[in-house]
């Protein structure tokens, strides 16, 4: 799924099986681990203007219902 801020707007809800999230308004910021796991080059990147945009490193949403997920299961708009 694209998850970048023009697909996926602050308040856009998608569902993964039963559940049912919304895209927060908080954004996802730094952590300490993404220079450990990928680089400081890779860290750059991913908070340079393009990498805030496609979202790279994930985003916050909250739970409007709950269900079971699993690995493989797809999201959908």
């Amino acid at each position: 799924m694209d998850l970048s801020v023009d697909n996926l707007f602050p308040g856009f809800r998608f569902s993964i099986r039963a559940a049912v999230l919304e895209i927060s308004t908080i954004r996802h910021t730094r952590c300490k681990k993404i220079v450990q796991l990928c680089g400081v080059d890779t860290m750059k990147f991913a908070y340079s203007d393009q990498g805030k945009k496609l979202r790279l490193r994930g985003l916050n949403a909250r739970v409007v219902q709950t269900g079971r997920i699993r690995t493989g299961d797809v999201a959908r708009k």
